[in-house]
C-alpha cells in the first residue's frame, strides 16, 4: 500500500501534480478551482478512497483509479452538484458495487443537480438512492468524464483529459501523452517553448500539427494551474 493506494498501479501521482490535472481539466467549458489544500481535504475526510482517511497530507501519493475519482468530484462540482449529492451518490454507489472507488467503476452523468448511472439497464439517479429516471431526461444529461473503462476489471484504466491528450498508467508512468502514442506531451511543448516550429516537431514524431498544439495547450493549462 502507498498512502491508502495499492502498489499495483503504475500511475503514482503527489497531491501538487494530481491538483495540477484536475485544474487544467474542464467539464464542458468549466473547470472547478482545485487546489493542494482541497485535496488533501477531500481525501483525509474519505472522499474518493476511504484508505485515506485521516492519513497526514505531507507526502501523500495517489493511484490512477484515485485521480480519476478526484477528477469525477471536480467535474460533478463544476456542474453545479452540491457536495450532499456527490456524497449520496458516491455511498449508494459503494453498497451497490461493493468497489472501494466506485467513481472510477461506473459511466457518470449528470443533469438538474442530481448524478446519474446506468443501473440494470435503466437511468438511475445514484444521488437519489437509485431512484429511476424519466427516459426523457436522457436528452439533457451531460456525460462527466473522457474514460476507457476495461472489459475484463471494469475499472478506468485511461483518461482523457482534453482532445488528444491521454493519462494511462501503464504508459510513461501515468503521465500525460499524446493518445495512441508514447510521447509525453511535456516534450512537444518544451520543443516549441524552445523555439522549434510546429511543423518540424510534427515530422519528427509522426504525429500531425493539431496533435503539437493540443500538447502544447495542455501544457500550457497545467503551468498556469
Amino acid at each position: 500500500m502507498l498512502n491508502g493506494t495499492s502498489a499495483e498501479h503504475a500511475g503514482i501521482y503527489d497531491v501538487p501534480e494530481a491538483a495540477r490535472y484536475l485544474k487544467a481539466s474542464a467539464q464542458g467549458d468549466r473547470a472547478y478551482p482545485v487546489s493542494s489544500s482541497k485535496l488533501i481535504r477531500w481525501l483525509r475526510n474519505g472522499l474518493a478512497s476511504p484508505g485515506f482517511a485521516g492519513l497526514p497530507g505531507r507526502g501523500l501519493l495517489i493511484g490512477f483509479e484515485d485521480l480519476v475519482s478526484l477528477r469525477i468530484v471536480a467535474a460533478l462540482l463544476a456542474s453545479g452538484v452540491t457536495w450532499r449529492e456527490i456524497r449520496r451518490t458516491e455511498e449508494w454507489l459503494r453498497a451497490q458495487t461493493g468497489m472501494e472507488r466506485p467513481f472510477a467503476t461506473e459511466y457518470l452523468w449528470t443533469g438538474q443537480g442530481q448524478v446519474f448511472v446506468e443501473w440494470s439497464e435503466r437511468l438511475t439517479s445514484g444521488s437519489r438512492q437509485g431512484q429511476i429516471a424519466l427516459g426523457l431526461l436522457e436528452n439533457f444529461l451531460l456525460p462527466v468524464h473522457g474514460l476507457l473503462f476495461s472489459e475484463e476489471t471494469g475499472a478506468a484504466f485511461c483518461w482523457e483529459p482534453r482532445i488528444s491528450v491521454l493519462l494511462n498508467p501503464m504508459v510513461q508512468f501515468g503521465s500525460p501523452c499524446i493518445k495512441g502514442t508514447r510521447i509525453p506531451t511535456r516534450t512537444i511543448s518544451g520543443m516549441i517553448e524552445s523555439g522549434d516550429a510546429p511543423h518540424w516537431v510534427a515530422d519528427a514524431y509522426g504525429i500531425s500539427i493539431e496533435e503539437v498544439e493540443a500538447a502544447h495547450e495542455w501544457e500550457t493549462h497545467l503551468r498556469a494551474a
